[in-house]
């Protein structure tokens, strides 16, 4: 009998995480989906020199509610397919770096057989102690359909403000880093 509970439990365990696979891969088809690829690249704050970033981990949220968590590949490069008529939020870094977050609004995104693709390089620091990076609590970047150019890309304006804002936090990350070093 306790057995028998115990692999009721484990089946209920495994039955959600099974279905949420199931509803990412059951299709082979990508019509009426999108590409989001790219290399993520790890800043060194205090250099400013750049190298890719290995195994980062993804997050996406379907209309806030967990899609998939994944891992980047070994030379930082990434990509995923996404259905069309959804709102996503994408995080990067997981609790190795500070996530920088991408707001998509697929809701506007034409249907259609072959998927387009968004090229979207990041770069990804890690954590300083001491330095305020919640200017990153708000997504980094928006990526939207522009009916009149009918095309999907990010919203220029809204991610330079954001490079703006982000850049005075890491001027004065990297006054904290160069007060601890002595």
């Amino acid at each position: 009998m306790r057995l028998l509970l115990i692999l009721c439990a484990l089946f209920v365990a495994i039955v959600p995480s099974y279905g949420q696979f199931r509803k990412i891969s059951k299709s082979t088809s990508f019509e009426n989906h999108y590409l989001i690829s790219g290399v993520l690249y790890n800043y060194d704050i205090a250099s400013g020199k750049e190298t890719p970033a290995a195994n980062v981990q993804i997050v996406i949220y379907q209309n806030r509610e967990l899609y998939v968590a994944f891992f980047g590949g070994a030379d930082g490069t990434y990509s995923f397919y996404l259905p069309v008529g959804f709102d996503y939020d994408v995080s990067f870094g997981g609790s190795a770096y500070v996530n920088k977050k991408v707001y998509v609004d697929a809701t506007q995104f034409p249907e259609e057989r072959k998927p387009r693709e968004v090229l979207l390089d990041l770069s990804l620091f890690h954590h300083v102690d001491g330095a305020d990076f919640s200017v990153l609590e708000q997504p980094f970047v928006n990526i939207q359909y522009d009916p009149e150019a009918d095309q999907i890309r990010p919203d220029e304006a809204y991610t330079e403000k954001r490079k703006a804002e982000l850049e005075k936090a890491l001027k004065k990350a990297r006054k904290v880093l160069k007060s601890s070093k002595g």
